[in-house]
């Protein structure tokens, strides 16, 4: 899977004797050139979280895997997210969203109808996983919202996803209208797999 022109991905070693977030940082410089980057978390204002970029007309994520830094960059949207995952990471059965009757997750078209089941690889479900998590770090808010509220459609490599209202307390007045994210499905370094997740409405990402 190729990502559309505007979005840039790139990956590099954390070597033992590093620090994670400085590789992430210098590929963070080379996909936006010029830019500053800072870190805030909006929950307790501490100095990590959802990367804002200065200087520059662009979104970008970070994410960590064995021994790996990832970072995507997207020339304009507000929000952009990345994940990787192991291919072969195990018990992710235990925190995938589960079908719920009648819920969004219940419909054969869902992403979920691809999540690993029983007898389902932990590729599946490693990429099912990247997935919610690239949406909700593109939404900002992270694992602070129910992964089962992130209802995703589409096979294929591409997808689409809406992060849904809570069940129990319905639609916040504070979350406005649904966000719908456009995504990737992508391979990364050996045995890695990779979402990347952004605002549709930001640009004509074909």
């Amino acid at each position: 899977m190729t990502l559309p022109a505007g979005i840039r991905l790139a990956w590099r070693e954390v070597a033992a004797d590093s620090a994670r977030r400085a590789v992430s940082r210098a590929l963070l410089a080379e996909l936006v050139p010029g830019a500053r980057f800072r870190s805030r978390c909006w929950a307790c204002g501490g100095d990590h979280g959802r990367i804002h970029v200065e200087g520059a007309d662009a979104a970008v994520s970070v994410s960590y895997v064995a021994g790996w830094a990832v970072a995507v960059a997207a020339r304009g949207p507000d929000r952009v997210g990345v994940d990787a995952v192991p291919a072969d990471a195990g018990g992710l059965e235990r925190v995938l969203p589960q079908l719920e009757p009648g819920g969004p997750a219940d419909l054969e078209s869902s992403a979920w109808g691809a999540r690993a089941d029983a007898s389902g690889s932990s590729a599946t479900a490693a990429r099912a996983w990247a997935r919610v998590e690239a949406v909700l770090k593109a939404d900002g808010r992270g694992l602070t919202v129910d992964a089962r509220r992130v209802d995703v459609q589409g096979n294929g490599g591409t997808w689409v996803a809406r992060i849904l209202p809570s069940a129990s307390r319905g639609p916040s007045p504070a979350e406005g209208l649904p966000r719908e994210w456009r995504g990737w499905d992508l391979d990364g370094p050996a045995n890695v797999v990779l979402a990347v997740a952004v605002e549709s409405a930001s640009g004509p990402w074909t």
